[in-house]
């Protein structure tokens, strides 16, 4: 194997800043690693998932669409997009930079604006610094997205008695079921202990309020304080505590240490429910609408050049922010989130 590049060298070529010289300095480096250990044999499944959500988000942040259109008259669709191209091209960028990946990765420089670490005590942080929902997938499959400013801790390996996590901010979970270990969320003032599915948890220090809101299954919620520490990581429903079923709510107010049940449908909820929705060559002018509707938000294109963009997509089962990471993806759109309901895609 030919000597490795600098990781400043690849650090340049996973941001697209080499020359046509370094970048076949770095090929010609790639082709010479046949044979050679994988650098990543040693790792743990875990391990890989984090090392290849952090590689696979930095590539399609990078990648340019596979067919580039010549400019149109400002009346004309300027791009037909479906959701193919992009894995296509994400598979080939991520065969080819996993090796980078991994070399920027162990020694520190894989770096973006969401933060992924691990302690000497196996716990991982991962903190969302940017104006985007961001996936994560835990070690027992569930998923969680959490919005801007938020973040979220666990342990790479789960205790065996329960799986225990820690958040703040706002956070959607969708948890895989396992009655045997049961699924416990501690944040700043309430304890969240998982009986279902899907949910969304909202509770940081700028608030004087903490909030549960369910879309499905069952989740019950307790006072921090009044949690023993032998119950915790139990599904014991005491006293006082709330328990929670589709489209209910649970509202902690901090300065009253009163946490009291809510009925009725939580409107800025919509955005987590899984729709059918099909696009056959389609302008975004005119899908934008039918995500508000379908939704309850207000996405606001920010650049009218978006909304000549063609889309033909299938986007059953989606939620809204697997639509806005579509959009990102496929069209090269970005988006902002400006508040509870009001998206900018530029």
């Amino acid at each position: 194997m030919k000597n490795i590049p600098s990781t400043d060298l690849l650090e340049r070529y996973i941001n697209g800043k080499c020359t046509d010289e370094e970048v076949a300095l770095i090929k010609d480096w790639y082709y010479s690693l046949e044979g050679e250990p994988d650098h990543v044999s040693n790792l743990s499944v875990f391990e890989e998932k984090l090392l290849e959500e952090q590689i696979y988000n930095r590539i399609l942040t990078n990648i340019t669409p596979e067919v580039e259109v010549e400019p149109q008259p400002l009346d004309e669709p300027v791009r037909r997009t479906g959701f193919r191209p992009w894995y296509a091209v994400a598979g080939i960028a991520a065969s080819f930079l996993i090796f980078a990946g991994v070399w920027l990765a162990q020694t520190g420089r894989l770096k973006d604006n969401t933060a992924v670490n691990t302690s000497a005590q196996e716990l991982v942080i991962i903190t969302n610094n940017t104006h985007q929902v961001y996936k994560s997938i835990l070690p027992d499959n569930s998923v969680v997205w959490l919005n801007p400013n938020s973040q979220i801790k666990f342990p790479k390996v789960f205790d065996t008695r329960f799986r225990g996590i820690t958040m703040s901010g706002e956070c959607f979970f969708e948890v895989t079921k396992n009655p045997k270990q049961p699924f416990i969320i501690t944040s700043r003032a309430i304890i969240t202990k998982v009986w279902g599915t899907s949910f969304r948890v909202r509770d940081n220090d700028l608030s004087d309020c903490a909030d549960v809101s369910v879309l499905t299954g069952k989740v019950s919620v307790s006072i921090k304080g009044n949690e023993k520490t032998e119950n915790t990581a139990q599904l014991i429903l005491k006293k006082g505590d709330v328990m929670l079923y589709p489209h209910q709510k649970a509202v902690y107010l901090v300065n009253k240490n009163l946490l009291k049940p809510e009925h009725g449908d939580e409107p800025t909820m919509l955005v987590w429910n899984r729709v059918n929705l099909t696009f056959d060559n389609k302008l975004l002018s005119e899908i934008v609408p039918v995500l508000n509707s379908k939704f309850h938000v207000h996405i606001k294109v920010a650049n009218e050049r978006i909304n000549r963009y063609i889309l033909n997509a299938d986007m059953s089962g989606f939620n809204l922010a697997d639509v806005l990471e579509a959009f990102k993806k496929s069209l090269n759109v970005n988006y902002e989130i400006k508040d509870n309901n009001v998206i900018e895609l530029e």
